[in-house]
């Protein structure tokens, strides 16, 4: 800073300097030709205070000139030198690689998500149908134990496969008629509140079909209503008891 400070000062006392000598010629020229001595001193401080003024307004505006040309040369000479292009080609390919990598990412993002989305969507599908088939299993292992003694054995098996019905709500259209003896009406009905109350797949008269249904000759003089408004009358009368979860059967 002191550098350039002193570089000034050296500039324009050096211009100083001239504009006095041009100042001091000029006005030993007008008294040698004749002029008073007033005369020739006021040329001498008028061409002195002209040069300066003149190398003043030379120098500002003759600085900015210069240095807006200077500065367009030379971004034109950066721009067009084979090392300014090559640069901009490599930042150019640098950037379009680094979409593209993070294109790639958001795609193989959005892959694996909708991958895990999927796994864990069937993984909760094949437990919960697991679940199912295990409670359909616990239902039919009821079923023949309670009925062992009062059905014969393919009507033990069709008694399983009408459970399977009602459990997975297939059309009844596909439900088979199980002959029993040895069973009364009333545990008939607490079998059909116990099959309607561990699975919860439908409502009570949907239970009561399936057992119109599945034992159409026991119940063939009973009605639907009727069978639906006795599931669970005397719970604990009967062979067949009210059971509130056939898992601790």
């Amino acid at each position: 800073m002191k550098t350039k400070y002193f570089e000034y000062i050296a500039v324009y006392l050096s211009v100083l300097l001239v504009c006095v000598f041009v100042g001091i010629i000029g006005r030993l020229v007008l008294l040698e030709k004749g002029a008073d001595e007033y005369t020739a001193t006021v040329f001498f401080w008028i061409s002195t205070g002209f040069g300066i003024l003149m190398f003043a307004i030379l120098s500002l505006f003759l600085n900015e000139l210069v240095a807006g040309l200077l500065n367009r040369f030379l971004k034109a000479k950066k721009n067009g030198s084979p090392e300014s292009r090559t640069a901009d080609e490599d930042l150019a390919r640098i950037k379009e690689e680094q979409e593209n990598a993070f294109i790639r990412l958001e795609l193989s993002e959005n892959k694996n998500s909708a991958r895990n989305i999927a796994q864990i969507r069937e993984q909760q599908q094949s437990a919960a149908r697991n679940q199912k088939e295990a409670r359909i299993d616990i239902a039919i292992l009821y079923a023949r134990r309670e009925f062992v003694l009062y059905v014969a054995d393919d009507d033990l098996k069709q008694l399983g496969r009408n459970i399977i019905i009602y459990a997975e709500g297939i059309n009844f259209e596909n439900i088979k008629p199980v002959k029993v003896k040895g069973l009364s009406s009333l545990d008939l009905y607490h079998f059909g509140w116990n099959i309607w109350n561990f699975f919860k797949v439908s409502r009570q008269d949907r239970a009561a079909q399936f057992l119109k249904l599945t034992f159409a000759e026991a119940l063939k003089d009973v009605e639907e209503n009727s069978i639906k408004t006795h599931l669970k009358d005397d719970e604990q009368k009967g062979l067949i008891k009210i059971m509130e979860d056939l898992a601790d059967f």
